[in-house]
């Protein structure tokens, strides 16, 4: 049944769901088949990627998917106040016990619905696991005894086991100084203790791509102990299903030519998918019309990219320094990609010490990420375009 109410399918924001999930088949067949392989094989899985590719709707299918399996899933964001071993500690704490009390419900609906209920248990006890496993610190064994409960609580319920899906995690970092704050190895330490005594028990980190080196910090063999999954814009095909397949239940329609040159104009990201949809669909509303076309896309254009600039870009240049920001928009001038330390030194009236500081700072702050050594990019794409465009405004 077609919609004529006239209300915009487009759905641009952070961490929201689109109507069409395009090109995303591959992760989620894998994640699903990750699960499969536990407790046999560890089920952890590093999803990366820059911002507005979908990586928090991505998350956010993969517990959906943890249910079909069977699994219980218990997903939060972290901020950058659980960078800490007692705050990190605290976040998984709260998320498990969450976890318990969703269980513990649905124990009681399937009990009152008369359904029965699964009866696998483990096959340890805490003590057994205690004896067998070497923890670094009192907080780690508390962290794993908890995760220990929570497992053994899913499976009392009926399920496979637990998969802990976690948002923002670039957010956690080890400290060098090893009497420092260390919440990343925290983190993985009793997950990974736990998954060696065969626990059905899954760790899922979702973040910018400098969680990948992060992780790397933390523990040597990281790239062991994770699935990388790598998320990006979407291919040609995939980005025009994503912004045609929305209009389908509507009486509206997009120009084949309209849609190639939005999907071309966005080069596939997601969230400008969405942006630009949502600002044609309103464009349409004014001017009377049911077809997305170029000459509407052209008349919109302008107020496109100043909705994109204040919600998107803006926001995440107004959270740094004044310095910060000098060095952020003199690297507009500069080659790219990828963007050089040594260009920039150029680029601004900072000397070389000032802009090395300064990188550290804005890579802390998840405006750039490191490639390898002396160059970076940018975490948010088409960011030099805005950066541009700030420099001529």
């Amino acid at each position: 049944m077609t919609d004529t109410s006239g209300k915009n399918p487009y759905r641009p924001g952070v961490g929201v769901r689109p109507l069409y999930l395009a090109g995303r088949d591959a992760p989620l067949r894998r994640f699903g088949a990750m699960l499969r392989a536990a407790p046999e094989q560890q089920a952890n899985m590093r999803v990366t990627g820059l911002r507005g590719v979908g990586k928090t709707v991505l998350l956010e299918t993969f517990a959906e998917h943890a249910q079909e399996h069977d699994w219980e899933s218990g997903f939060t964001e972290l901020q950058p106040a659980h960078n800490t071993d007692v705050a990190i500690a605290g976040a998984i704490g709260s998320l498990l016990e969450r976890t318990r009390q969703r269980l513990s419900r649905l124990a009681r609906l399937r009990a009152a619905a008369g359904r029965t209920l699964g009866s696998t248990s483990l096959s340890m006890s805490w003590e057994e696991v205690s004896l067998s496993v070497s923890f670094g610190s009192e907080r780690e064994e508390d962290l794993a005894r908890d995760l220990f409960a929570t497992v053994q609580l899913a499976l009392a319920r009926g399920r496979r086991g637990v998969v802990l899906l976690l948002d923002e995690a670039q957010l956690i970092h080890d400290e060098r100084d090893r009497r420092g704050e260390h919440p990343l190895s925290l983190l993985i330490a009793p997950v990974v203790a736990l998954q060696r005594q065969e626990l059905p028990l899954g760790l899922v980190l979702c973040g910018l791509p400098t969680l990948t080196g992060n992780l790397q910090k933390a523990r040597a063999y990281s790239e062991r102990l994770f699935r990388g999954e790598e998320i990006d814009s979407l291919a040609q095909a995939q980005a025009l299903e994503a912004f045609t397949r929305p209009l389908e239940q509507t009486a509206r329609r997009a120009a084949p030519a309209l849609a190639r040159a939005v999907a071309a104009e966005v080069e596939g990201y997601p969230y400008f998918l969405q942006l630009w949809g949502s600002e044609l669909w309103d464009a349409a509303d004014l001017a009377g019309v049911d077809r997305f076309t170029p000459e509407l896309l052209d008349a919109t254009r302008p107020d496109i990219y100043s909705r994109l600039d204040r919600d998107f870009y803006d926001p995440r240049l107004a959270t740094l320094t004044p310095a910060e920001q000098d060095l952020l928009l003199a690297s507009a001038s500069c080659p790219y990609p990828p963007l050089r330390s040594a260009d920039l030194g150029s680029a601004s009236a900072k000397t070389p010490g000032n802009v090395n500081v300064l990188l550290g700072r804005l890579v802390q702050a998840g405006a750039l990420y490191r490639t390898r050594k002396g160059e970076y990019a940018y975490t948010a794409p088409k960011f030099r375009d805005y950066l541009l465009r700030r420099a001529t405004a």
